[in-house]
């Protein structure tokens, strides 16, 4: 697995340096770039969460590796030094068995360490594969992930690590929370089915808009 830099050049884009060997015989699940840092995760077995240096665009270099169980599908930044990831947990072999946030220490670049995880269960995120699914609001530390047919919230920071406030469940059979957002002191979670409102602080529930049902005896276009 390669990094690449590029830079402008000549009416296109020319390569400016690449570094290598990143998790050999593995795949790359997850890139997040941050500044002058980029944030990559390969998975096979186990999950190399590599920091590398692009200050020098020319000569990217590899900071720091942490090897864990599992992997990060989607990494989000929670401050300047902390790292958030959603995806899997798995055995030793390799095998994922449930989803789970993770969070990451990433002060010291050439060190970083997972400070806290919470395992969600079996089943899969739609934020490991649509970083629109995931919500994070700075202003209170509340995270939101969509998760079977839930949404799950959490608070994290340093201090907290990850806290599970509660789970938004849409009552309707086969509702899945597809997105969720935050308006005024409320978090909206939307599903095929409606939007829930909730309190922002909570995720108590505080109303329901079902959608209209979708008639299948509307006349089509006028045929030509």
């Amino acid at each position: 697995s390669f990094l690449t830099t590029l830079r402008s050049g000549g009416g296109g884009l020319v390569q400016a340096g690449r570094i290598g060997g990143l998790g050999k015989g593995e795949r790359v699940y997850s890139v997040r770039f941050a500044g002058d840092v980029a944030y990559v995760v390969t998975f096979r077995q186990v999950d190399p969460l590599y920091t590398v240096d692009l200050s020098d665009a020319s000569r990217p270099r590899i900071l720091g590796e942490l090897k864990i169980e599992g992997y990060s599908s989607y990494l989000h930044p929670i401050g300047d030094d902390l790292l958030l990831g959603v995806g899997q947990d798995a055995t030793e072999q390799g095998r994922p068995t449930g989803t789970q946030l993770s969070l990451f220490d990433v002060s010291d670049l050439r060190q970083p360490k997972r400070l806290d995880r919470a395992p969600l269960g079996p089943g899969w995120s739609e934020a490991e594969s649509d970083h629109h699914a995931f919500l994070y609001w700075p202003r209170t530390g509340l995270v939101v992930v969509p998760f079977v047919q839930q949404a799950a919230g959490f608070r994290v920071g340093r201090a907290r690590g990850i806290d599970a406030v509660a789970r938004v469940v849409h009552d309707v059979p086969s509702a899945t929370i597809r997105r969720s957002l935050v308006v005024g002191d409320s978090v909206l979670t939307v599903s095929d089915a409606g939007v829930k409102s909730s309190s922002l602080a909570t995720l108590a529930d505080q109303g329901w808009a079902a959608f209209p049902p979708v008639r299948r005896d509307m006349p089509g276009p006028p045929r030509r």
